[in-house]
């Protein structure tokens, strides 16, 4: 498995390129402002098409470059249904930045029925809202590697003070949904550096 972080935008967003192998196929996992040129780049030089592309929620930061990437690569985009109307919102304004948003509509829904399949990886969907309404994780169980989006850091977890959040909805989605995982997994977050779902589950504040 092929893993390129890249940290990019005002909020210091992590975007994930990820492909099976070398000659493969990638996936792209949320997509920061100025993120997109690279990521094409990156796969380029892996051999890795990029075929979809998937927002972990539709929170600005994590889709400032979706129509960019899409015009790039041809790729298909994939989110979750409760979390998609947030995203024709105008929510840089709402935060005081002078950014447009150019709007992409989702070719696909995010389901926790059914895997989402990019070549050799079968990524499991888990539904985990809280934080933003529609987050999920993407957890990869050969490769044992979660990515989190904004539901659990190292350290800490999503915030809950945004439209639709909540926090004991937080922390029940990340008991049921990742800390049922082995704490050999690697957490891949949406800031900050990675963790382990055991570390998490010894230190992090908000979860012992």
């Amino acid at each position: 498995m092929l893993i390129q972080v890249f940290e990019a935008g005002p909020a210091d967003t992590n975007g994930y390129l990820v492909a099976d192998h070398t000659g493969g196929q990638a996936l792209v996992i949320d997509v920061p402002q100025d993120s997109a040129s690279l990521m094409a780049a990156q796969a380029r030089e892996w051999k890795t098409p990029i075929g979809k592309f998937v927002n972990t929620h539709a929170h600005w930061d994590h889709f400032l470059d979706n129509a960019a990437l899409a015009r790039l690569t041809g790729a298909k985009f994939g989110i979750h249904h409760d979390s998609a109307p947030l995203l024709r919102l105008p929510q840089t304004r709402m935060f005081g930045l002078d950014i447009d948003v150019e709007p992409l509509e989702p070719d696909f829904l995010l389901d926790e029925s059914k895997p989402l399949i990019v070549g050799d990886l079968q990524f499991k969907i888990l539904h985990c809202p809280g934080h933003c309404p529609g987050s999920v994780a993407l957890y990869e169980p050969k490769e044992h590697i979660v990515f989190t989006g904004d539901v659990l850091f190292a350290g800490t977890i999503g915030r809950t003070d945004l439209p639709g959040g909540n926090f004991d909805l937080l922390i029940t989605s990340i008991r049921e949904k990742l800390m049922t995982l082995d704490d050999d997994v690697q957490v891949l977050p949406g800031h900050g550096p990675a963790t382990t779902i055991g570390q998490e589950r010894r230190s992090n504040q908000f979860l012992r």
